[in-house]
């Protein structure tokens, strides 16, 4: 117990957050097209007052390239409803402080085009619109004012334009001589397909997704089955689950009916029925995390874990408490079913019936066979009356005469999975 306190003592962090004006402060940006070398610095302005006492301006520039960035969009400030901080580790100390870092949007042009734009090149009728709004903003009325800057917030910048696509346009010339190729784009879609880590090459079917990537053992470690294997009792779980999934009924009463249940198994059925309930939670029930975790029946630490892999982080946006918001996309939507399906099959000895995936989740039972071939799965044409030996639905066994199996090696669609 003594040596395990002392390793909690020496690998805790201080942290701390820093929030005075200092003259060197970190700086978030993004660049909209050319990036600066890495070594490249940076001088930062700061405005004037109190009013701008918020608003920065950061410049850098290259033998060809300058780079200027700026916190405001004319009189409006980048980003609203959120700050920015950023950690910085020091290693003597073992701490963490995180210092405020204002967020710039950093364009570039380059300089030999910006010195040749002159005066004398400018067209009259350009110049008579900028004296003509000098004069309305110096004598004009209220109303004209703010129609001046209602036109100047409208207005596209031509110059800020022409600069990026020249250098966009630079950058596709260099690039053009090395396309990828087809091995290569082949690759990388496998890399984002919305699929659990998988092994490409074995020929076992256990073996071809890792479950540590669907069930992380930090995440089935909070799954509480206690009170499921103590009872045996069916009844007790409706209060226990939240999903009413045909498929987790039946795996349930398999497990529970055995004189000592699989806790690994019971878990996998328990995330499964959690995923399954997630992927029926709108957007706005998103919002509300306590709600989440109630309708759930899970832990705080399971509801975090499945926000992070299949939600997004609305950025700029928070709760009413403070905490981020959250929202499902068609993207993380397509991968928590494409998660479901691996789970649903490694509980079925990878086999998986289509009705009962479509009978589940509530989708046609076509949808249900392209999901179930996005993960690598082949589809069998089998009889009816197999089909409604092996669901519980009649209904839904009577919607498809197939049933998904996975082999290996995994072969994957060429066609992507698309919304619906």
């Amino acid at each position: 117990m003594g040596s395990k306190r002392k390793a909690d003592e020496h690998s805790s962090v201080s942290i701390s957050i820093d929030s005075s004006k200092a003259k060197v402060q970190p700086v978030l940006a993004t660049f909209a097209a050319a990036v600066p070398p890495v070594a490249s610095e940076f001088t930062m302005y700061r405005g004037m007052g109190a009013e701008k006492s918020n608003d920065y301006i950061v410049s850098s520039s290259t033998e060809k390239i300058e780079f200027v960035g700026q916190t405001f969009d004319g009189s409006r400030p980048l980003v609203t409803g959120c700050k920015y901080l950023i950690g910085v580790y020091d290693a003597t100390t073992d701490s963490v402080t995180f210092r405020p870092a204002p967020y710039v949007r950093v364009t570039s042009s380059i300089k030999s085009l910006k010195d040749a734009r002159g005066v004398a090149d400018r067209d009259i009728s350009t110049r008579l619109m900028q004296a003509r709004t000098e004069l309305g903003e110096a004598f004009g009325s209220k109303k004209r004012r703010a129609q001046i800057r209602a036109e100047e917030r409208n207005k596209i910048d031509m110059d800020g334009v022409k600069s990026d696509m020249a250098v966009i346009g630079a950058s596709i010339e260099q690039r053009a001589s090395s396309m990828p190729s087809a091995q290569a784009l082949k690759d990388a879609e496998n890399v984002n397909r919305p699929v659990p880590r998988y092994n490409p090459e074995t020929s076992v079917a256990a073996e071809i997704y890792d479950m540590e990537d669907v069930l992380p053992r930090s995440v089935a470690g909070h799954i509480n089955i206690a009170s499921l294997t103590a009872s045996m009792d069916p009844e007790v779980y409706k209060s226990k689950v939240p999903s009413r999934s045909l498929f987790v009924k039946k795996k349930l009463e398999h497990l529970l009916s055995q004189s000592k249940p699989d806790p690994y198994q019971v878990r996998c059925v328990l995330y499964l029925s959690y995923l399954m309930r997630l992927n029926m939670t709108s957007n706005k029930q998103l919002a509300n995390r306590e709600a989440c975790i109630k309708s759930l029946c899970c832990a705080p630490e399971v509801i975090d874990a499945l926000f992070d892999k299949f939600a997004e982080c609305v950025a700029g946006t928070v709760n009413p408490d403070g905490s981020p918001m959250y929202k499902k996309t068609p993207a993380t939507e397509n991968k928590l079913v494409c998660y479901m399906s691996v789970l649903m099959l490694s509980l079925n000895n990878w086999v998986l019936y289509p009705a009962e995936l479509a009978g589940d989740l509530g989708i046609p039972g076509k949808k249900a066979e392209k999901f179930l071939a996005s993960v690598g799965c082949k589809l069998e044409t089998v009889t009816a009356a197999e089909v409604a030996a092996q669901t519980l639905n009649k209904r839904t066994a009577s919607r498809s005469g197939k049933k998904a199996v996975l082999k290996g090696p995994i072969k994957f669609p060429k066609a992507s999975l698309r919304g619906n």
